[in-house]
């Protein structure tokens, strides 16, 4: 099966064997600590908004991502055909 092929198929998902930088794991690591700190401070109202804007925040953050490989595969196929 081609690389094109295994793309179509799923059978290959570039993002899952990208390393996490040191900057990347720190600032993952920010974020966790944070969560966790306004989750301990946060009322049963509050908590469950701040919830939802995180689902919203990780689709759009999912969107953004899906739409990025998108534009850099067009480009790719466009600087090989050229």
């Amino acid at each position: 099966m081609s690389a094109l092929q295994d793309l179509w198929y799923g059978n290959l998902r570039p993002s899952e064997n990208k390393e996490i930088s040191k900057e990347e794991k720190n600032l993952l690591e920010f974020m966790a600590l944070h969560q966790e700190k306004l989750f301990a401070s946060l009322k049963d109202s509050d908590l469950k908004i701040f919830k939802e804007y995180i689902e919203y925040n990780e689709k759009y953050a999912s969107l953004v991502e899906s739409h990025a490989f998108e534009i850099g595969f067009k480009l790719a196929v466009k600087l090989l055909t050229k």
